[in-house]
């Protein structure tokens, strides 16, 4: 039996239609204004229903009559009685009498003769144009019922629609013309209906990334959604010929249990979206308003708990229509084709428990799974060794689903599922998919507490496209394909993970790697001790247990120190050194790394992020090669090598003694950051360069990332790099990365990548005038900043202002971190006031997670020294008052 999933709003038991009726009699429909006010009330009148606490099924379908009626109103008044030939009818939602707040009202106007004569046109264009003076949300077709047979032939949607309409007005006998007609019209039968519908299925399922765990989830197309619940009603309709009044009990699809589930799965998933409709005009339960969503549900309103559990029940819910979804589709083939599947095969018997149909695996015996729990691992191991097999049968499906539901404890505590989990993991090539499918199918969960934990946890931010549970598996999907991959940004990752000695190791990281989010504090400190007793139970050496706990305990630092440390300081490298100890911990490190931050959105990995990480990863690695213990040394003639490279580069661009004079100015660090050829350009610009008063100005385009900006001056200013970044700010321009190179001779060098609000690169004709304004603006003295207009939307994250202070007692520079909530403007507010109290800055990072920003800066007071204690008191008080006015 199935655990039930109910909404905790409480339900008012109360008949809506006695106890608060609306009505639409007596619209006068010559005074359009009073109209549309009838017209505003009854949308405040749906809202209010939800408010009284009224099941959302008898709302709709109220609200369907009601509509009915205003209709019926509008039609006899613009059609009359003169319609013998014509009738209104209700299709889509509405016609299946399910009629949301803010939904479409589609309607069908139809003629049973030939052509629909000049007069009735007319009649109708002005009943249409009406509906459109009400400025109701109209989608409506005028056919004849020829004409809409023929349409229906070529979209299968329209043909899903003609499957639940209702009669509003006008004719029964045309109403009845059209049904006849459909259902005699061979065009669609039953295995090309049943075809395209699953076809269109599936496309939906790889336009949501084929995931019920998005972050931001369509309550009506996504997989598991409301569309999962009508693809099942119209297959029943057309293809088993239901009845109005069947239900997919009543024509053998599912069992009594299965029904009764699908039913509450449909009142969930009604609840959810009437909710997303009091808050928005789409489908999507977006980040903005979840809250409040989940407020008006009755899940409390303190903290984010409200949410997560409303999205736990979501996703459960998501889960449960998928299975029945797959079901129902399996037993209709079952029903027309005697198989599943494209195609049939002969039943291959793979022992005396298991066979395989086609691509599908299926049991021999229904209470297999129930009679030995232990078998359910047999499964996943069976299809782990046939790559051939891709999805479970419905017999098996049904089968493991009830197994499941009557385990008494969980998997983990059975030695012999231990070893069958064990050899899964060891199999690196097929881990993903045989991870992947005992996550669909809720084995995950019921093997082990902890993922059960995880299972549908929300990561309430902009960052996370996925759930925790959801996440862990595409990060194991991402270290198998981007061992693969051909994209340049990867070919680090492949070569590196060609390095690692024991792939089930970084497949056992993945997997628990965020296993202990959602508990507070630390999850990566949490995380490595569920990590350590998993190894210790599965029976994982001491070297190879000690390597799974430090990676999951360290899967944030190689990512934390890429993107908001100072790479190219030299103590940072040592430091990094020393905290991997040697390369295969820094092999598996990176792979996890790269594959965690690849499976968070598409968007975060792209060429500039692998340049920073790649950056890292050869600085250390070529320290942990060097047998001398002097790192600074060993990087010290990496940067001469580097120096030659670019002499060989320019020697015949530039006079070499200029240039070498010139090269012998330039930081160390400068040149671990800069590939020789990024040196290359900009020194052949710089030794041109002979103006004093204004700085050099370079721009670079970087397809798909942004665009970057070189500029070098021969002043310090600590105003400089605020106005860059004020004018950077004004033209709503994204600055995601800063870098600060001092020279010996005091001249400065700053590389600013940015983007357009899109994410892009910007055009390449506003570079001029780009230029212009930032050479206009570079001698401003005013630190006064007004910061743009925030939209509403950024609210809903509570990001304090916090400043921690990085530096020791030997350091010859003050080091900070600032995290913040990301906004327009924010890198400016913080140069400016660096710039009002006198500090230069020598180093910068700029990372934003999200809606978080990290921002790293190792600066100096004017007299380039470290800050006091008292500085720093005084600097934390100026950045807060800035940061936190909103």
């Amino acid at each position: 039996m199935f655990e039930s999933i109910t909404i905790p709003r409480k339900i008012n038991e109360e008949k809506l239609k006695e106890v608060f009726p609306f009505s639409f009699s007596g619209l006068n429909i010559h005074d359009i204004k009073k109209a549309r006010e009838r017209i505003s009330l009854f949308e405040l009148y749906q809202r209010e229903c939800f408010k009284k606490g009224f099941d959302v099924r008898e709302i709709i379908r109220n609200s369907s009559d009601i509509i009915d009626e205003l209709m019926t109103i509008l039609w006899n008044s613009f059609i009359g009685e003169n319609s013998s030939h014509l009738a209104l009818i209700a299709v889509g939602g509405y016609g299946r009498r399910e009629q949301f707040l803010r939904s479409d009202i589609d309607l069908l106007i139809l003629c049973n003769e030939d052509q629909i004569d000049a007069e009735s046109k007319s009649r109708i264009e002005s009943f249409v144009s009406f509906l459109w003076d009400l400025r109701l949300d109209i989608g409506s077709s005028v056919r004849t019922i020829k004409e809409t047979v023929v349409a229906s032939r070529n979209d299968i949607t329209i043909r899903s629609n003609l499957l639940e309409t209702h009669f509003i007005a006008g004719s029964t006998e045309v109403y009845d013309d059209l049904k006849k007609s459909v259902d005699t019209d061979g065009f669609w039968d039953n295995e090309k209906f049943f075809l395209a519908k699953y076809d269109e299925q599936n496309e939906r399922y790889h336009s949501f990334r084929d995931t019920i765990f998005s972050l931001e989830p369509d309550i009506k197309n996504n997989p598991g959604g409301l569309r999962d619940l009508q693809v099942m009603q119209w297959l029943s309709l057309k293809i088993l010929k239901a009845k109005e009044t069947d239900t997919l009990f009543s024509v053998g699809l599912l069992s009594k249990s299965e029904y009764d589930e699908y039913l509450a799965c449909q009142r969930f998933l009604f609840d959810v979206r009437y909710a997303v409709h009091c808050n928005s005009n789409s489908n999507i339960l977006r980040l903005d308003f979840q809250k409040t969503v989940s407020s008006m549900l009755g899940y409390g309103e303190e903290g984010n708990t409200p949410v997560e559990a409303m999205m736990r029940d979501l996703y459960r819910t998501f889960h449960r229509v998928k299975e029945l979804n797959h079901i129902v589709l399996q037993l209709i083939q079952l029903q027309t084709h005697g198989y599943v599947g494209k195609d049939y095969s002969e039943p291959v018997f793979i022992n005396r428990d298991f066979v395989q149909r086609g691509h599908y695996i299926d049991v021999l015996d229904p209470e297999l799974f129930k009679s030995d729990p232990t078998k359910i691992m047999d499964l996943f191991v069976t299809i782990a060794t046939r790559p051939n097999i891709e999805k479970i049968h419905v017999n098996c499906l049904r089968a493991l689903r009830e197994g499941r539901r009557e385990l008494k404890e969980p998997l983990i505590t059975i030695p012999e599922c231990r070893y069958r989990l064990k050899t899964i993991l060891s199999m690196t090539d097929s881990a993903y998919k045989i991870l992947n499918l005992m996550h669909e199918t809720r084995v995950l969960s019921s093997y082990m507490p902890q993922w059960a934990r995880i299972e549908g946890l929300a990561q309430f931010d902009r960052f996370h496209l996925f759930s925790v549970d959801e996440h862990s598996i595409r990060v194991i999907k991402n270290v198998n394909e981007l061992s693969q991959s051909k994209l340049p940004e990867y070919q680090l990752f492949r070569s590196v993970y060609k390095r690692i000695n024991d792939h089930e190791l970084l497949i056992t990281a993945a997997l628990l790697h965020d296993i202990a989010k959602g508990r507070g504090g630390s999850h990566a400190a949490k995380g490595a001790k569920e990590a350590e007793q998993f190894c210790r139970l599965h029976d994982f050496s001491e070297y190879q247990t000690q390597m799974v706990r430090w990676l999951v305990e360290s899967h944030l630092q190689l990512n934390t120190t890429a993107t908001r440390r100072d790479i190219t300081d030299i103590e940072v490298i040592k430091n990094f050194c020393y905290f991997v100890k040697d390369e295969e911990h820094l092999n598996q490190l990176y792979c996890l790394t790269v594959a965690d931050i690849s499976a968070t959105n598409e968007n975060v990995w792209n060429s500039w992020k692998d340049n920073i990480f790649r950056q890292l990863y050869q600085s250390v690695r070529f320290a942990l090669s060097q047998e001398s213990s002097d790192i600074a040394a060993s990087i010290k003639t990496k940067a001469l090598e580097k120096q030659k490279t670019v002499m060989s580069l320019l020697q015949d661009d530039c006079n070499k003694a200029d240039l070498l004079r010139y090269i012998r100015q330039l930081p160390i660090e400068y040149f671990m950051h800069y590939q020789p050829e990024d040196i290359s350009w900009h020194l052949k610009n710089i030794l041109r360069y002979n103006s004093e008063n204004k700085p050099l100005l370079l721009f670079s385009q970087n397809p798909n990332i942004g665009t970057e900006l070189f500029v070098y001056s021969y002043s310090n200013s600590a105003m400089l790099f605020g106005n860059i970044a004020k004018t950077m700010a004004s033209k709503q321009l994204n600055v995601v990365s800063a870098q600060v190179f001092l020279t010996n001779n005091m001249h400065v060098l700053y590389t600013f990548m940015f983007q357009n609000k899109q994410g892009m690169p910007i055009d390449t004709e506003r570079l001029n005038g780009l230029r212009k304004t930032i050479l206009s603006r570079i001698d401003e003295n005013s630190t006064e900043f007004v910061l743009p207009k925030e939209k509403t939307e950024r609210k809903i994250f509570d990001v304090p202002t916090t400043i921690v202070y990085l530096d020791s007692e030997t350091d010859k520079q003050t080091k900070l971190e600032i995290s913040t909530l990301d906004r327009n403007g924010l890198l400016a507010r913080i140069a400016l006031t660096f710039a009002r109290l006198g500090y230069q800055i020598s180093a910068a990072r700029i990372t934003t997670t999200g809606e978080r920003a990290d921002d790293y800066f190792a600066i100096t007071d004017i007299n380039g020294l470290p800050l006091s204690l008292s500085q720093k008191n005084e600097l934390s008080l100026e950045l807060k008052a800035a940061l936190d006015i909103i």
